[in-house]
């Protein structure tokens, strides 16, 4: 609210207004029946109707301030809640950077498509070689819909990676991509005619016929599908979306967006040192 605003809400309120303004007047005002107008001049004069609209403000500003830190604590403590329904971590259904028995894991769910998770990429990667015995990275296929049909095909191509190559090729291909696709739905340029993630597959030394099998396949599809949900179930609805969370003590911490490394690895130090 404007303070002019305030000036004219506080002149045509209450009887109660009313009533202060009369008692301030005649105090300062010799009229003896004084108008209105009189009040109102007597008091912008002595400055005491300035001083009245400015606390009004800074009182109305502070409730502003109060009322959107409680909705701030209530929706952190509603994603808290949601974070605890994230599937647990296993070595044997998931992409894991790291040692896979880390105290702390950072679960992110990314979008190859998204340029934000791009440009997180590294990120989590950097504070996993800095604590490694400590953190480890367990990624989540999160594509969205805006992205598809690239960012669901690009999921399949990195899963289909790892069937042939295990963990760490799935790891060497999602750098790949990331490090290649202009983002936003528009994929990796394809520059010789052969699809670019095909391309990328035969640079990385695959069986590129059963590459094209798994790709399409029904097992993969629903392997993303279930990723997707998991997300959803733990209140993900953008990406990078990142969960952290402590083995040891159950403690869950929710970040969203691409933080800087610095922030990553303080918030990992933090649950490190939680009791829950």
């Amino acid at each position: 609210m404007s303070k002019t605003n305030f000036k004219s809400a506080l002149l045509f309120s209450s009887a109660l207004s009313a009533s202060l303004f009369l008692n301030l007047a005649y105090a300062q005002t010799p009229v003896s029946n004084p108008s209105i107008d009189q009040i109102v001049q007597s008091l912008e004069k002595s400055g005491a109707l300035d001083r009245a609209i400015d606390r009004g403000i800074e009182r109305y500003r502070q409730k502003q301030i109060n009322a959107a830190k409680a909705k701030q604590e209530k929706e952190d403590t509603q994603k808290a809640e949601l974070a605890k329904n994230a599937r647990a971590v296993d070595v044997k259904n998931d992409f894991i950077y790291g040692k896979p028995d880390a105290v702390v894991s950072i679960i992110e769910y990314s979008d190859f498509e998204c340029p934000f998770c791009k440009q997180f990429g590294d990120i989590p990667i950097k504070v996993v070689d800095s604590m490694p015995s400590q953190v480890n990275l367990v990624w989540r296929n999160f594509p969205l819909p805006f992205h598809d049909p690239m960012a669901s095909k690009e999921a399949a191509a990195a899963v289909c990676a790892a069937k042939q190559g295990g963990n760490d090729a799935f790891w060497k291909y999602s750098e790949g991509i990331f490090k290649n696709t202009r983002s936003n739905g528009q994929g990796i340029p394809n520059t010789n005619g052969t699809d670019p993630l095909i391309t990328l597959a035969k640079e990385q030394g695959m069986n590129i016929e059963k590459f094209n099998t798994c790709v399409s396949s029904e097992e993969v599809k629903n392997q993303i599908n279930a990723d997707l949900e998991d997300g959803q179930n733990a209140g993900i609805n953008g990406t990078p979306g990142v969960i952290l969370i402590n083995h040891k003590t159950g403690a869950f911490n929710v970040l969203a967006g691409a933080v800087p490394e610095d922030v990553l690895k303080q918030e990992v130090k933090n649950l490190l040192t939680s009791k829950k």
